[in-house]
């Protein structure tokens, strides 16, 4: 719940949306070099700057009392307030008159924003130049003043009545309904969010839900197993596929975490496996630089694969952090090279022992020459690193002749073998 009240907060707050509301302001009029957004603090009645852009950016955070202010004055008489030059003009106290010279700005326009029949703070432009405003220049803001006043005094509002109901409400049960309601109307991807994150961290606590499955990796020719790769299967969750499991961890910074939930689960449920049969297991390239990572991949007795996903670019110094465990054995496969970030850059950089070809190049390989090309490109480049190539997804006896025309020495898939319980495997 604490989780989502944040999400709520951040995407109510007023200084977000007044920050956006100064550039825009500025952009919009061309005579303007830069423009803030203050707003009306109630606890000492002063204009606080809560937004600044352009020549003024660095004034977030300046204070001016509200009856003795340019700023209080537009709101008294309502209406725009010119300055020509800011240097002189008395209207401006002694103190803001030295902040323009420091500023470097000569001419300013302040619109008051008003919300409900009170004042809540002003739009202030600024120009580095003396006399830059005009009449006509005060009608064209005058007629987005109104709508940045409602922006602003509604959020206000609606965030002022949040953190009530969040807090004023008898029951722990009933203030979470509010924030549950509100965020289903005005966020629905931080309910979202959060789901993800409390179904993540139960499954995080009980590891033993993961499941582990074994999809063997054959040599095409012959269709004797050469390894197995290890995949994850996850507790039931409607419309979770494995892929959403791990693209929602690594969006809430829990990546690395559940990568290496799964690898444990995979080693364990390997144990089966002749340790000469190498066991495959995918890591992105942050956990696959990771040291507890590391670690127990070092402390495996048997033949192992690591597959680089593609799911992120490959760091520069991602080859030279493998090269101990490569010197242990372990071989370094490039998941789904030929789409994504596993492209020939990067397998040049890191000079795999086995580049796997993208599923998508072999889906109708059998009658697209273009990807028999491509395929025959990534094999072409794989005898001259010394690699292994393997085909995955082979899903079709035309695909696997193909293949095989082509020279493509290993594939796994379907067609050649479903993922399947260790046990199964074992018998």
């Amino acid at each position: 719940m604490e989780r989502l009240v944040q999400a709520l907060t951040a995407s109510m707050d007023p200084v977000s949306l007044v920050g956006r509301v100064a550039e825009q302001a500025c952009a919009f009029m061309h005579a303007a070099d830069g423009a803030a957004v203050t707003l009306l603090r109630g606890s000492d009645n002063a204009y606080v700057t809560v937004s600044a852009y352009g020549v003024i950016s660095e004034t977030t955070g300046f204070v001016v009392p509200r009856d003795s202010s340019v700023q209080g004055l537009a709101a008294r008489e309502n209406r725009p307030l010119l300055i020509h030059d800011a240097l002189t003009d008395e209207r401006l106290s002694a103190r803001v008159r030295a902040m323009n010279k420091q500023w470097g700005t000569r001419s300013w326009a302040v619109i008051p924003l008003r919300y409900n029949g009170g004042s809540i703070g002003s739009l202030l432009l600024v120009a580095t130049t003396v006399g830059a405003f005009s009449d006509s220049d005060v009608d064209a803001l005058l007629a987005i003043s109104e709508l940045v006043s409602a922006l602003v005094g509604a959020q206000l509002q609606l965030s002022a009545l949040l953190t009530q109901v969040m807090t004023d409400g008898d029951e722990r049960g009933q203030r979470a309904l509010t924030a549950r309601f509100v965020a289903s109307v005005m966020l629905p991807e931080a309910v979202e969010t959060e789901s993800l994150q409390e179904r993540l961290d139960v499954l995080l606590a009980r590891p033993e839900a993961l499941k582990a499955v074994f999809q063997p990796i054959v040599r095409l020719e012959s269709r004797a197993i050469a390894a197995y790769e290890g995949l994850m299967r996850f507790p039931e969750s409607p419309g979770l596929t494995p892929m959403h499991w791990f693209s929602a961890a690594r969006r809430l910074g829990r990546g690395v975490d559940l990568e290496y939930a799964a690898l444990c689960a995979i080693l364990r449920a390997a144990h089966p496996i002749p340790d000469d049969c190498p066991v495959a297991v995918n890591l992105s390239p942050s956990a696959a630089l990771e040291p507890s990572i590391h670690d127990v991949l070092a402390a495996q007795d048997r033949a192992l694969i690591i597959e680089i996903t593609e799911h992120e670019s490959f760091p520069t110094d991602l080859g030279p952090s493998l090269k101990l465990l490569r010197e242990r054995g372990v071989s370094i496969a490039v998941d789904d090279a030929g789409a994504g970030y596993a492209n020939f850059t990067q397998l040049l950089r890191l000079r795999p022992d086995i580049i796997k070809i993208d599923g998508e190049l072999i889906a109708g390989i059998d009658a697209d020459p273009v990807k028999r090309a491509m395929a025959t490109a990534l094999k072409s480049l794989a005898a001259e690193l010394g690699a292994k190539t393997v085909a995955e997804a082979v899903e079709t006896p035309g695909q696997l002749e193909t293949l095989i025309g082509l020279g493509i020495e290993y594939g796994q898939g379907f067609h050649l073998g479903r993922p399947s319980d260790v046990v199964d495997l074992a018998g």
